[in-house]
């Protein structure tokens, strides 16, 4: 083919032309890789984000070991610790031997239990290997009204998450159950009892921070720690039962040590 000055205009234009096309598609694709870097960059800043922003996850099956609890003595007030000792442990062995609701803090220092975390924040649970309710700790309400809320041993819990600690606020006691607080003193109708859960040691132990104030037992809040351990998954929990139409049981739990033929 002869390339005439028309023929070679043509193929000049031609040309110009793919390389403006080649031009503009290069542009496009740069322009198309700053979005998507800069998407990538937004999206991992939001999942930084909300893993900063979310909640730890407290639930599974927990267990307190030899060296698990920290309790120094309760400064209490002249009227708790004159307190008849003797017909404190004839009223917690009553209790016992009826199978009365014990509550907190009692159930709090057993061991094994489960913390179920409901998947929409706004409760979670503890429960018990012994025969007792649960506790359900609200993160979506307050307090009920003292005058119309039933007291109960496991109080009325609410909570909220302070960045990765959740604070449990308890009132609303009643004078059921077992009332010893570790450390001295006992649980009364004006109890109150603040917590700390918070998961440590890379999520394998949970720190619970328990303090108690109450004018008619301490002197000043009563602060100990207890240090739960993880149990593996598939563990599964004892159902520790309590039968209080048992009478050999009732005798052995009432009656003085040795008295009880077999």
């Amino acid at each position: 083919m002869l390339t005439t000055p028309c023929n070679r205009d043509q193929l000049c234009g031609r040309s110009k032309y793919r390389l403006y096309l080649w031009g503009r598609a290069k542009q496009v694709f740069k322009n198309i890789d700053r979005i998507v870097f800069a998407a990538v960059i937004v999206c991992s800043s939001l999942n930084a984000q909300d893993a900063k922003n979310a909640t730890p996850n407290l639930s599974g099956y927990w267990q307190l070991q030899f060296d698990s609890r920290n309790v120094p003595r309760a400064k209490l007030t002249p009227q708790a610790a004159s307190a008849n000792q003797e017909e404190l442990t004839k009223r917690d062995m009553f209790e016992v031997r009826w199978c009365h609701a014990f509550g907190v803090p009692y159930l709090m220092g057993t061991s094994p239990l489960q913390i179920a975390q409901n998947r929409t924040g706004r409760e979670i649970a503890v429960v018990f290997s012994t025969r007792n309710p649960g506790r359900h700790i609200y993160l979506d309400r307050q307090h009920p009204n003292s005058e119309t809320f039933d007291a109960t041993s496991n109080g009325h819990s609410i909570g909220k998450w302070e960045g990765d600690t959740l604070i449990v606020d308890t009132i609303g006691f009643g004078e059921e159950g077992l009332t010893a607080i570790p450390g001295g003193g006992r649980r009364t109708k004006d109890a109150h009892l603040v917590e700390c859960f918070k998961l440590i040691a890379g999520g394998s132990q949970l720190s619970v921070d328990s303090t108690w104030t109450d004018p008619n037992t301490f002197t000043q809040p009563h602060t100990y720690e207890f240090r739960y351990h993880r149990l593996p998954k598939g563990f599964e929990m004892p159902n520790v039962d309590c039968d209080p139409a048992d009478e050999a049981r009732g005798k052995f739990l009432l009656n003085p040590p040795g008295t009880q033929v077999p």
